[in-house]
Formats: structure tokens, C-alpha cells, sequence
């Protein structure tokens, strides 16, 4: 019972990180990044601290183009 507990416990968390990370960075240079996500598409600007990004520091987001929501419909017509 402890190792179908604790299995379960393991993927729920891999199957979680797989949903919530979905944005794509594409790396422009060290300080800047174009971020794709399903919401639209950010420019990203990142603080250097000696010749490195600083990670602990937000970076400034810029809003480049909103996507629409994907619709999926599922009604039959008869």
C-alpha cells in the first residue's frame, strides 16, 4: 500500500509540472527572452549580475501578442 502511495504521490507531481510549465522561452540574448505561452506572447527583460542573469529578481514582462483560447466543440447535430 505504501509504494502504490507513494508511486501515485510521484506522478501526480510530474503530471502537475507538466501542465503548469508550458510556456517555451526563446533566448535572445542574456538579458532578453521571447516567452510563448497559450496566452499570448512576452518579451522578457532580466537584471545582469555579473555577466549573468540575475534569477532573483522578477523580470520585466512586456505583453507582445494575445492569443485567443482554442474553442472545442462537442456538439452533434442530428
Amino acid at each position: 500500500m505504501k509504494k502504490v502511495l507513494i508511486s501515485l504521490l510521484i506522478m501526480s507531481n510530474f503530471l502537475f509540472a507538466a501542465v503548469v510549465n508550458q510556456c517555451k522561452e526563446t533566448k535572445l540574448t542574456e538579458t532578453t527572452s521571447i516567452l510563448s505561452c497559450p496566452s499570448g506572447d512576452y518579451e522578457a527583460t532580466f537584471e545582469l549580475k555579473s555577466q549573468k542573469r540575475n534569477l532573483k529578481e522578477a523580470p520585466v514582462l512586456k505583453l507582445l501578442g494575445k492569443r485567443e483560447p482554442d474553442i472545442i466543440n462537442n456538439y452533434n447535430r442530428k
